[in-house]
């Protein structure tokens, strides 16, 4: 099977879940024989196939990034002067650039990620006359609390257009519905993680390893936006230390909210015990979960959480928001509201406070992540793939 796939993060140019998603589901994708031409936009980065039956094609020179605010005139300087414009020119580049690859072989799908992706999808599914699987990693109604009509209908657009979608979790596939789509061509996959690689980690941050002979630790690791819970976890942080002062907060991330946080900080008077990492790189996230006492994704809208498998991988204790795709799978997190601080600073206590729960939870973290593979991911995709392609109209 012969695949073109459109997306516009893969390592080292990644930002978050869905990058780590591309790289590991094409990874598993291809040890089961299937073929992928990976399109995403010029990134300025040396990035090269890293394993067999994979081509990473550049198509356009842009600096798009999918998970950063802007306002509703498309105006942010990390997306050039009109976001509008970057993405129709990325949608263009690539319609063609697949378009003059096709004429050389055969595809048998079309496979395009979120939004910034779909309209190509819509065009190549017409003009290449292939089956199209739209991935829905998250919808406009996760990312923020003021949805722009702009993005909203271009994923209205992705979900009636595909003749399937794939959803990372029943919450997700909720929102897809609440774009139209119809129920009986979404299909749930859930993420899954590459558990060796987070529990062979080894804690080499000196400087971390230091503050841990002295403090117990919790460990909040994403981006800064208003839905990953970054508030929420401050003002949890300040109840905590109200009940014990010997507890290092770490905030590891980027995005627009950091200057709100540390100013938070100052204002709840613990910046004594909060440390802002700003951007970790993979290596350095592993190393993280392991100097960890306990995680905490206190996301008030989490399509999936693929960090919580990964600090399950690496044993650490973990606490998740209910409003979050993860919590439908997993038995062995703590799963909280993210808006109840009461509760979710109880919890966090009751973790760094009882090393027999925390050594029942580690146990059956371990145990319970075995089953979320990436080649489970990938063989459920396949069958999506399959299923596209038997029922496809263009046959």
């Amino acid at each position: 099977m012969k695949v073109a796939m459109l997306g516009w993060e893969f390592p080292p140019f990644i930002s978050g879940g869905l990058g780590v998603h591309c790289f590991e589901l094409t990874r598993a994708l291809c040890r089961m024989g299937v073929e992928i031409d990976f399109f995403m936009p010029v990134s300025g980065k040396e990035i090269s196939a890293p394993f067999p039956g994979l081509r990473i094609i550049e198509v356009a020179k842009t600096s798009l990034r999918p998970y950063l605010s802007f306002s509703k005139s498309g105006r942010k300087a990390d997306y050039g002067k009109n976001l509008i414009a970057a993405v129709n020119e990325y949608w263009e580049r690539c319609y063609e650039t697949v378009e003059l690859y096709a004429k050389s072989q055969r595809y048998d799908l079309i496979h395009a990620h979120d939004w910034l992706t779909s309209r190509a999808g819509i065009k190549l599914r017409e003009g290449l006359r292939l089956p199209l699987v739209q991935t829905f990693h998250s919808t406009e109604y996760d990312r923020t609390s003021w949805p722009w009509d702009y993005i909203l209908e271009i994923e209205r657009s992705a979900a009636a257009n595909a003749d399937l979608i794939i959803a990372v979790s029943k919450r997700t596939k909720q929102q897809v519905m609440r774009l139209g789509a119809d129920e009986q061509k979404i299909r749930v996959v859930y993420n899954g993680v590459d558990k060796k690689k987070f529990e062979e980690a080894k804690a080499q941050a000196k400087a971390l390893d230091e503050l841990k002979k002295k403090k117990k630790i919790v460990l909040f690791l994403g981006r800064l936006t208003e839905q990953k819970g970054p508030v929420q976890f401050l003002h949890a942080a300040k109840r905590v230390l109200a009940k014990n002062p010997d507890v290092l907060f770490i905030v590891a991330g980027k995005g627009e909210l950091l200057p709100l946080l540390i100013n938070m900080t100052l204002d709840l008077g613990i910046s004594q015990n909060v440390r802002f990492l700003g951007y970790v790189p993979e290596e350095d996230q592993k190393r993280i979960y392991k100097i960890a006492d306990v995680y905490v994704m206190p996301s008030t809208s989490e399509p999936f959480g693929i960090t919580a498998l990964e600090a399950m991988s690496a044993g650490v204790p973990v606490i998740i928001s209910k409003t979050s795709g993860v919590a439908e799978i997993v038995k062995s997190a703590i799963k909280v509201d993210f808006w109840d601080i009461n509760a979710m600073a109880t919890k966090i206590l009751a973790v760094l406070s009882h090393e027999p729960l925390r050594k029942t939870m580690t146990a059956m973290s371990c145990k319970e992540v075995e089953y979320y593979t990436w080649s489970r991911t990938a063989e459920e995709t396949l069958r999506v793939y399959n299923e596209a392609i038997s029922k496809s109209p263009f046959k």
